[in-house]
């Protein structure tokens, strides 16, 4: 059996514990009435709460009709930019071709320029020595002009000379008329002829050169050409005759 002291404890831990029981319910009934007292006050402003967050629930269903709406006019204009935005994307890519276009017509520009200058350097090059060439030319044209001029103003000193010469033959010698008419004599060999006509005696061949305005290596040739047809050489003499028979028919 348990002993007196055991139970005697047992029962003041049961009381210890049924008092702790105690208070720890008459608190929570306290503060249960509390709580309940609170709810009350709650219960009371429920109502103006409930109206209160239907006010604030109209307020927000409102508010949040206008942001769909905001937010539908924001899509739309989303999609307008999106829409601007790929028309603009192209218009670049457009522009940039476009711009690398130009760039490479306009280096291509810059290019032909640039061989266009070469080349007007070049021209410029090439027409500053022609003008030197030409200038040279021109003097040496000139020069040859003026020695040209004065070799056929000689020339022609030299054929009005004979001419003049020749007329007076013609004019005082009737031998010379004779035998040009007769087809045995032309002008070179005329001045020759005369020569000799005007010596009846005969003339040696360098009495002959001496008088004659010819070359006197032309003088030989042109007497050996008259031999036998206009005049003779007499072998006696070292000198050349006009032909007696020539004589006769002028006689």
């Amino acid at each position: 059996m348990m002993s007196e002291e055991k139970l005697t404890n047992l029962l003041e831990e049961i009381y210890r514990d049924i008092e702790e029981l105690s208070s720890r319910v008459s608190a929570t009934i306290s503060t249960s009435k509390v709580t309940i007292d609170s709810t009350k006050d709650d219960v009371r402003v429920i109502p103006d709460y409930i109206d209160s967050l239907k006010n604030s629930l109209h307020g927000l269903k409102e508010n949040n009709e206008q942001l769909e709406e905001k937010d539908m006019h924001t899509q739309q204009s989303i999609e307008t930019t999106k829409a601007e935005i790929e028309i603009n994307t192209v218009k670049k890519s457009e522009l940039e071709s476009t711009e690398i276009s130009k760039r490479q017509y306009k280096e291509e520009i810059e290019r032909k320029i640039l061989e266009h200058q070469q080349k007007i350097s070049q021209l410029e090059s090439e027409y500053n020595q022609f003008s030197s060439d030409v200038k040279g030319k021109e003097l040496i044209y000139t020069q040859l002009q003026t020695q040209s001029k004065e070799t056929v103003d000689e020339l022609d000193n030299k054929i009005a000379e004979a001419t003049a010469r020749l007329e007076n033959v013609e004019n005082e010698n009737k031998l010379i008329v004779y035998l040009m008419d007769a087809g045995l004599l032309d002008v070179p060999e005329a001045e020759v002829v005369a020569t000799i006509a005007s010596r009846p005696e005969g003339l040696k061949l360098a009495e002959i050169k001496e008088k004659v305005n010819m070359p006197p290596v032309r003088v030989q040739p042109t007497i050996n050409n008259l031999l036998e047809t206009v005049i003779e050489y007499d072998a006696m003499s070292d000198s050349y005759k006009i032909l007696d028979i020539i004589k006769k028919e002028l006689e």
